[in-house]
């Protein structure tokens, strides 16, 4: 790419980095629409940054780097690492950005195939050109399993059609739609803001960027007006439902395009060849939301789990009938249920899943980890709402004798905390503190034989300790999210202000590795990172 201009250079990384402001929005408005060379410039450095991106993303995935036609997407594999996903993210996150910041101002000249400005957005937003471009992004998926021929490229969706026979999706549009798809479905993409469902259920959630994306049926076209809503084609009768969850959707005719319905909120349609007919009731589990997704992810990963002949015990925090019980849902090693006291029953990380709050300085949840241990690895989801003491405990052993296990926060967020010992150790903080009001794994990881403790939060090292003494690992009676206190507490009250929504305990020393697939695999959605 050419030399540029020091700030225009600065103005383009605004935007790319999504910290573009309206005032920077203007003046590249003006400029654009005055200015051939920064209309050029701004064409170049767009196509750079997304090349980049896609080759840093090869690089690390070779999964998503297939040169294969995206019109006849060839492969049913998906991308299974965690890198894969979060790079489906993140290049999600700077398309839709991209289109968000700028729609207002640019669009693209099809004769001459540069950039130029536009006083007043288009009425209907179907005006991409009709090339072999990324329309969207598969961003997650569970158990997903397509037809041979009819799969996406790594997680490139471009124009084509896609048949899913096993599993959820969600795909992210280039300017912005979210689509959930329930198999099994097939799916005929023309671009970023058109699409054809053939058969199957769908959920649309469509920012105002998107304001004007099309689901067409061989039945009707639905134009979303910004909102969300179900549609379900029948694969035998090709009638469609439509649900509306939120907004304005308007139904069109597909042969003459003529507005046949304006359906909003809490209201519902059905169409079979342009006629209206009576719409059955909703089933909601038939359209699944993003957050879906990551549960049933979860759950397949919580079996997979039980396999470790060293996984002690696994408390998924699953609300039962007795709810002043913690069920231990692998009892391989004969745990008990915890005891819930004080701590009430609350919403986590995901619709349908539960979480346990503390919010008082009564609550905690009494367990018992048994035995003697040379290894110990022990992690949790939690969500902080505030940090009221200096020492706020996430688990603890009830006593402070030597083999006895404490994990706590401090004032700052920062871990600390592992086995009670005799003597000189060094500890060391290397990492960043758990944040305030966002879903955090954190996981220790203890060693006697190595005389190490490692604690992790959202799989990155954040604290590390050596100590010389040899001690055993008995954490025995403990409290999860309050401590005991006896005489020598230093700090008598450290109740944990917030939810707790997973606990594992393994008799051995986890991988960096495996704690990120752990993180990866529990993650609350699409929009959470580790940074």
């Amino acid at each position: 790419m050419n030399s540029i201009d020091a700030d225009l250079e600065s103005l383009f990384n605004r935007l790319v980095d999504g910290i573009a402001s309206e005032a920077d929005g203007q003046q590249l408005g003006e400029l654009l629409r005055s200015d051939p060379q920064t209309r050029r410039a701004y064409r170049e450095f767009m196509s750079l940054h997304s090349a980049l991106h896609w080759d840093f993303a090869a690089a690390l995935s070779p999964e998503i780097a297939g040169e294969t036609s995206l019109k006849s997407p060839p492969s049913v594999s998906l991308p299974a690492s965690p890198i894969g996903w979060m790079l489906a993210f993140v290049a999600g996150t700077i398309v839709a950005g991209v289109v968000a910041v700028f729609w207002p101002w640019t669009t693209l000249d099809r004769a001459s195939n540069e950039i130029v400005a536009k006083q007043e957005p288009p009425a209907v937003a179907n005006s991409l050109p009709k090339t072999d471009s990324i329309a969207a992004l598969l961003v997650d998926q569970a158990e997903a399993e397509f037809a041979e021929g009819r799969a996406p490229d790594g997680v490139r969706i471009g124009p084509g059609e896609y048949e899913l026979l096993k599993g959820i999706v969600h795909l992210r549009f280039a300017q912005g739609a979210d689509v959930v798809i329930a198999s099994p479905a097939r799916l005929n993409v023309r671009d970023a803001q058109y699409a054809r469902l053939v058969y199957g259920n769908m959920r649309v959630t469509a920012p105002p960027t998107a304001r004007g994306f099309t689901i067409a049926t061989d039945a009707a076209d639905y134009v979303d007006l910004g909102t969300e809503f179900g549609l379900r084609v029948d694969p035998r009768s090709g009638a469609s439902d439509l649900y509306v969850f939120d907004g304005q959707v308007n139904v069109a005719d597909p042969r003459t395009g003529q507005v046949l319905s304006e359906v909003t909120e809490g209201e519902s349609s059905r169409f079979v060849d342009g006629a209206a007919k009576t719409v059955p009731e909703i089933d909601e589990k038939a359209f699944p939301t993003p957050g879906a997704i990551g549960f049933k992810r979860w759950q397949q990963y919580e079996h997979q789990l039980w396999a470790d002949e060293r996984l002690l015990a696994f408390f998924p925090f699953r609300r039962t009938s007795d709810e002043s019980a913690l069920v231990n849902s692998h009892n391989e090693w004969q745990i008990a249920a915890g005891r819930i006291e004080g701590a009430r029953w609350t919403t986590g990380r995901w619709p349908g899943k539960a979480a346990l709050l503390f919010d008082r300085d009564s609550d905690f949840v009494q367990l018992h980890i048994p035995g003697e241990h040379q290894e110990l690895t022990i992690a949790m989801w939690l969500k902080v709402d505030r940090l009221d003491f200096g020492l706020n405990a996430i688990l603890n052993s009830d006593g402070y004798e030597p083999g006895d296990f404490h994990f706590q926060l401090t004032r700052q967020g920062l871990p600390r905390g592992g086995v009670v010992i005799q003597g000189h150790f060094d500890d060391k903080v290397m990492g960043e503190s758990v944040p305030v009001g966002k879903w955090t794994h954190v996981a220790s990881v203890m060693s006697t034989q190595n005389h190490s403790q490692q604690i992790y939060v959202n799989g990155v090292l954040a604290r590390e300790r050596q100590w010389r003494k040899d001690e055993i690992l008995r954490p025995g009676s403990c409290r999860l999210g309050n401590w005991l206190p006896d005489a020598k507490a230093c700090v008598a009250n450290r109740a944990f202000r917030g939810r707790i929504d997973e606990l594992a305990i393994w008799s051995r020393a986890l991988s960096v590795q495996e704690i990120k697939n752990f993180v990866e695999v529990g993650r609350p959605g699409l929009l959470w990172n580790q940074d």
